[in-house]
């Protein structure tokens, strides 16, 4: 069923693409004594990611999680992902004042280009091989995000459109994400939130209707006892199949920064973070 939903989800977008050529992201290289997870086992993870959908517990060094952080209050970020709308994370709150709104989110481009740390992530041999073997296949990178979710109520609206509601994600036909916080993070401050095995069991409208559910929606049908909270201090990693259902929670207490990084079995040259530094703006105040 999985296999079958996945195929008629993506053969449209196969079809539309199969007649442009994209140049595949670079493949990351071979050698494991330069990955920064030595220790990882790689046959548990996948394992568990095939029976759970996900596997916790591949954190990153501080000095990574230092060099990024760093990254992030030097460089502008972009309300709600528009290129015209930059500004630095400590203007927030003038950026909030000057236009009478404030944003739910706000992304980095080109961050792989500026940032070395995230790009020895997108390259780093575990997270490779890790992929590799869930994929069953040489995956290709198809991207990478860092983002701010910042603190604040949000209306439904605004829940949509920050992925802050349940759904599941059919960027390819087999795809994996790797997640990273960069921020600590607990139940009020933006906590990533998974369906356990929901990426092996969906009922027929979910297959049929690929909307984004409920709270109440998600719990009638696969049981409370299947929502998975992931909260942890800065430098918590985890990967998962996000073909299962999943969503990043509102933060109330403090806003929360976090990285992703994507391999899939193709590049369809939508997933990344690349912008034309022409075309990226900052606010003026």
């Amino acid at each position: 069923m999985r296999k079958l939903a996945r195929f008629n989800l993506v053969r449209n977008i196969n079809n539309y693409f199969s007649k442009r050529k994209f140049k595949n992201s670079k493949e990351p290289a071979s050698d494991k004594s330069d990955s920064l997870f030595k220790e990882l086992d790689i046959d548990e993870i996948v394992k568990q990611l095939k029976e759970n959908g996900f596997y916790l517990g591949i954190n990153l060094p501080q000095d990574i999680v230092t060099e990024i952080i760093e990254f992030a209050y030097s460089h502008p970020c972009y309300g709600n992902r528009k290129p015209w709308l930059g500004f630095y994370y400590h203007q927030r709150e003038q950026i909030k004042s000057k236009l009478g709104k404030r944003f739910v989110l706000a992304s980095y481009f080109n961050t792989a280009l500026y940032c070395p740390a995230i790009q020895k992530l997108r390259n780093d041999p575990s997270l490779l091989a890790i992929s590799t073997k869930y994929l069953d296949t040489q995956p290709v990178i198809q991207g990478n995000e860092l983002w701010w979710s910042f603190a604040g109520e949000t209306s439904s609206s605004e829940k949509k459109r920050a992925f802050q509601m349940f759904h599941y994600d059919i960027d390819d036909y087999k795809f994996l994400k790797f997640f990273f916080y960069l921020t600590d993070v607990d139940e009020t401050s933006g906590a990533h939130v998974c369906i356990r095995g929901s990426h092996n069991k969906k009922k027929f409208t979910h297959l049929l209707f690929h909307k984004k559910e409920t709270d109440q929606d998600i719990i009638d049908y696969y049981g409370r006892e299947t929502l998975v909270t992931i909260c942890g201090q800065a430098g918590l990693g985890f990967v998962e199949d996000t073909f299962c259902f999943h969503k990043g929670t509102t933060p109330t207490a403090q806003d929360r920064l976090i990285l992703q990084i994507e391999f899939a079995t193709t590049d369809y040259n939508m997933q990344n973070d690349l912008k034309s530094p022409s075309i990226c703006k900052l606010l003026r105040f």
